[in-house]
């Protein structure tokens, strides 16, 4: 070798080319005097070997044989060196060498398995590929023969038969019956019926399997540790089992309850681990898994799960990211309603849901009122009217406007404070922005100006009005088109008799958010002033 570099480029390629009889490796480590690497090779039966790289080639310098598993042939440090690591392997473990005959014999099933067949003249040879059969039974017992010698607790010598038979059998087209057997252990049929293998029966590694014991929630976990590491490698099989995932859901009406409860688990701990997001829950919203109930049952286990290391707001997120909807779509269709849902979740003692629930339900009544209010300014916008009308229809604008504020304040049991943020929401939403940034003040402060009466109908209170003036502060520190018009835009909601000189004075003083407070009083630092010795003057003249 003539480098540091071209020494650790053959020992890793020829580590990773093992993979199929090893169960991992540490990373070479390179000395260079004399040159030479050396690396820590955990063989299947648990024995770890220092080998070395060196100009003689590669050696093993020792073996722990302290995890071995019991009952398998004792390995032994070759005296000599060797040209290639396979030959070493070879020597030091008769189980590396099982599992290099199996590995060849693999391929070479593989490669006659490919042997194209004689094509009839004028054929498309890009069609073998769709032509061939789709034998999903096939497939299954192939990884049944793979693990037949696995022992169905030892974890990392499955993943390693199944990591390495990812370059031999067809994961890919596979992936739905792969995932089946994971899951469920065997082949979901046409309407949901579970076939078990009449020779092996159920898949050993399955969720149905694993999760079946005392301790559920363990045995999923188990489960789902199997589930990244096999799909660590093949990036595809994650979508593959999003995908999945999403097919078994919609049969739970064919499982048992304590299938069904394995499953909720398992999902559970994979969108735990953010492996799985909630998307493929939708499928329970079908009409024959709700009618019953089994949606309801199914979601409530997986949440469970998932709260136990998450809060409530993680949960809204997730639901959000995924557009779930509303978590009242899985109740049965007769029980939607909030009652029920309150109930449901206080018999599970799950009162963190209910909260979620009202929460959800509030953002949403007060998004629909803002669009509502933002819907009845842009039509009246779209009407096409002479300049003499156009005072009258602002006027009914507002009024429409009005009324649908009033009917949302007895609706939602809303007070004024309340809704008068909402309705500048609305009043706002409702611009048509121009391109050119010079017209966004003119845009503001007529806007302001045309529905300023709506505004003025919801401050009739004091508190209403420091609402209002703290809420302009956010929306202007928040939406960069309006930030140095702010003290404009409060001087406009003045003169329209919008805020009182009391109100500005107030916030200035003591009511201003921390966002943008400092650039904020700036800008009406001016008006304060004028507004405070206004307010002097009229002091003095009572006390005259």
């Amino acid at each position: 070798f003539t480098s540091a570099d071209e020494l650790l480029n053959e020992f890793a390629t020829e580590l990773r080319q093992h993979t199929y009889g090893i169960s991992s490796f540490t990373q070479p480590k390179v000395t260079l005097s004399p040159l030479r690497a050396e690396s820590v090779v955990t063989l299947l039966d648990g024995a770890a070997v220092r080998v070395e790289l060196s100009g003689r080639g590669y050696a093993a310098l020792a073996i722990n044989q302290a995890n071995v598993v019991p009952g398998n042939q004792a390995n032994v440090v070759p005296s000599e060196a060797f040209e290639l690591l396979t030959g070493l392997l070879m020597a030091v473990s008769p189980e590396f060498q099982r599992a290099m005959h199996s590995h060849l014999y693999s391929k070479l099933l593989a490669l006659s398995d490919s042997e194209p067949a004689p094509e009839p003249s004028g054929s498309d040879p890009r069609d073998a590929k769709a032509k061939a059969k789709y034998e999903p039974e096939a497939f299954r017992d192939s990884i049944f023969q793979l693990i037949e010698n696995v022992d169905p607790t030892d974890d990392s010598r499955f993943t390693s038969v199944l990591d390495t038979a990812g370059n031999t059998l067809d994961y890919r087209r596979y992936g739905d019956s792969f995932f089946e057997l994971f899951v469920t252990g065997g082949l979901i049929a046409p309407g949901g019926i579970i076939n078990y293998d009449e020779e092996y029966g159920k898949f050993p590694f399955s969720l149905f399997v694993l999760a079946s014991g005392d301790d559920p929630l363990a045995g999923a976990k188990r489960w789902g540790g199997l589930i990244v590491k096999l799909t660590r490698r093949y990036k595809y099989l994650e979508r593959m089992f999003a995908e999945s995932t999403e097919h078994i859901l919609k049969h739970i009406h064919r499982y048992t309850e304590d299938e069904n409860k394995m499953l909720a688990i398992g999902v559970g701990v994979l969108v735990t681990d953010a492996f799985l997001t909630l998307e493929p829950l939708k499928a329970l919203q079908e009409d024959h898994l709700t009618k019953d109930g089994l949606a309801l049952r199914f979601l409530t286990d997986m949440l469970r799960v998932f709260l136990m290391n998450n809060d409530i707001n993680q949960l809204h997120k997730s639901l959000v990211r995924a557009k779930v909807g509303r978590l009242t779509e899985f109740f049965p269709p007769n029980k939607r309603d909030e009652d029920c849902f309150a109930r449901h979740f206080e018999a599970e003692d799950m009162p963190v849901l209910i909260e979620l629930h009202t929460a959800t339900l509030t953002l949403a009544r007060r998004n629909e009122f803002v669009d509502e209010v933002s819907s009845i300014l842009r039509d009246a916008k779209e009407e096409d009217i002479d300049d003499d009308e156009e005072a009258e229809q602002i006027q009914a604008t507002n009024l429409k406007v009005a009324r649908a504020a009033k009917a949302a304040m007895r609706a939602n049991k809303w007070e004024q404070h309340d809704t008068v943020s909402l309705a500048w929401d609305g009043i706002m939403n409702a611009v048509n922005w121009s391109y050119k940034s010079e017209q966004f003040e003119a845009q503001a402060l007529v806007q302001i100006k045309r529905h300023s009466p709506v505004l003025e109908m919801l401050t009739t209170e004091p508190k209403s009005e420091i609402s209002l003036l703290k809420h302009v502060q956010l929306y202007a520190y928040n939406e960069p088109r309006l930030t140095k018009y702010f003290g404009r835009i409060v001087l406009e909601l003045y003169n329209t008799d919008v805020l009182s000189d009391s109100a500005i004075i107030f916030w200035a003083t003591k009511g201003a958010k921390p966002e943008g407070k400092s650039g904020f009083l700036k800008q009406t630092e001016a008006l304060v002033r004028k507004l405070e010795a206004m307010e002097d003057e009229d002091d003095s003249e009572d006390e005259e």
